[in-house]
């Protein structure tokens, strides 16, 4: 009988002690239901532009934008109201202007493999492995396209950078080049990709073997809302006379329709200056990506449809110098 007492008498306190506590539970549990009541549409509200990226609809018409200050230095610290758009010269009212970080980048990369590069193939490879994981950010995706006589994607979008380092460290010289279809079928794999839309073209600019001319290729990147960069594959010759005119000045004006810019390393005797200085374009490529605003309207525009409308963008600040880059029109949908 000792040894049960103490048992029962443990149970008749934790009975009492959970009668007398029950009540305040409740009242405990009572008094958070006002709160919770009040905090519930808070939680309904759509979340803010930083927690979410950004979907845009299809009648949107989307323009990606850079300012630099005439030093070249990115300037971020602008808003919806900085900016004008025009298109066919008519004011457009816009609907939104977004960060760089609200909207998932969808970069290709197109890689000049044919043999005109053959001597600079390492280091250029070196150079756009590490630029991708210079660009690349969480929520990011890649692809690569080989431009030779048959341009092939050699990786679909990615996330994984070590994936998209692989890929062009199996890529080898060889073949011709048919850089406008390569940009056409890039366009294409680009067009219903949500996100910003990039391109990144390593050529000469010189096709030899596309069945396409330049004029439907820029179409189809127009079509595709993408912004193109280039970098000059071969460097820029010393000597006028062993320079390729016509591929620079292809590359030059695809990306400055687009609203991106073509860079042209110097051509050393010494290669180690020369990945230096790829290395550094590389960088400053990233950064441009990492500062673009995303500027969007609803074109009220009566032209007919298939035809090309112009745009430019305006920044309203009297403070200071600035330069513009975005892309000089769209054709609209058949």
């Amino acid at each position: 009988m000792r040894e049960i007492l103490p048992s029962r008498c443990a149970i008749t306190v934790v009975f009492l002690f959970s009668f007398f506590l029950f009540p305040f539970s409740f009242l405990a549990q009572s008094g958070r239901q006002p709160d919770q009541q009040q905090t519930r549409p808070r939680r309904a509200e759509p979340p803010a532009q930083d927690e979410k990226p950004i979907k845009l609809s299809a009648d949107l018409v989307t323009v990606i934008t850079s300012i630099t200050d005439l030093a070249g230095n990115q300037v971020n610290n602008l808003s919806q109201k900085d900016f004008e758009v025009y298109e066919d010269n008519a004011l457009q009212e816009l609907a939104g202007c977004y960060r760089e970080d609200q909207l998932p980048l969808r970069l290709v990369f197109l890689f000049d493999t044919s043999t005109s590069i053959k001597h600079r193939f390492d280091f250029e490879q070196r150079a756009a492995a590490r630029f991708f994981r210079q660009v690349m950010r969480a929520g990011d995706q890649a692809a690569v396209i080989s431009v030779t006589d048959d341009p092939k994607i050699e990786i679909q979008f990615t996330s994984n950078v070590d994936r998209l380092v692989d890929t062009l460290a199996q890529l080898k010289p060889r073949g011709a080049t048919s850089l406008y279809d390569a940009l056409i079928m890039a366009s294409r794999y680009l067009r219903p990709a949500e996100g910003r839309h990039v391109m990144v073209v390593l050529s000469d600019g010189t096709d030899t073997t596309s069945l396409s001319n330049y004029a439907q290729a820029l179409a189809e990147v127009q079509k595709s809302d993408a912004v193109i960069y280039g970098v000059h594959s071969t460097g820029v010759a010393p000597s006028a006379n062993v320079q390729d005119l016509a591929g620079e000045s292809a590359l030059k004006a695809m990306c400055e329709d687009t609203g991106g810019r073509a860079f042209y390393p110097p051509v050393y005797e010494d290669q180690k200056k020369e990945a230096r200085d790829l290395d550094e374009i590389y960088k400053r490529l990233a950064a441009e990506v990492h500062a673009q605003y995303v500027l969007t309207y609803y074109s009220h525009n009566d032209a007919r449809p298939g035809t090309f409308r112009s745009i430019q963008v305006k920044v309203k600040r009297t403070d200071i110098q600035l330069q513009v880059r975005a892309r000089r029109g769209y054709y609209t949908s058949k």
